[in-house]
């Protein structure tokens, strides 16, 4: 069963995996390269603010977050 924390981890990982990829998206010559990265920003933004939403609910799952 999922939990809050579960969730919020889960969107932390693939926040850090996304943002790496604008970098990789540049290194291929066959896309465009300007709407592919703003595709991968407004992924973030809606990862970004699910989990400000979690965080409303359980304030210590930023702090707990940040220390691991």
């Amino acid at each position: 069963m999922s939990t809050l924390e579960t969730i919020y981890s889960d969107l932390y990982e693939i926040a850090l995996k996304l943002d790496s990829i604008p970098k990789r998206i540049q290194e291929v010559p066959d896309l465009d390269n300007r709407e592919n990265i703003l595709l991968i920003a407004k992924a973030l933004s809606h990862i970004f603010e699910l989990q400000n939403n979690i965080q409303m609910v359980r304030p210590d799952l930023k702090k707990n977050h940040k220390e691991n």
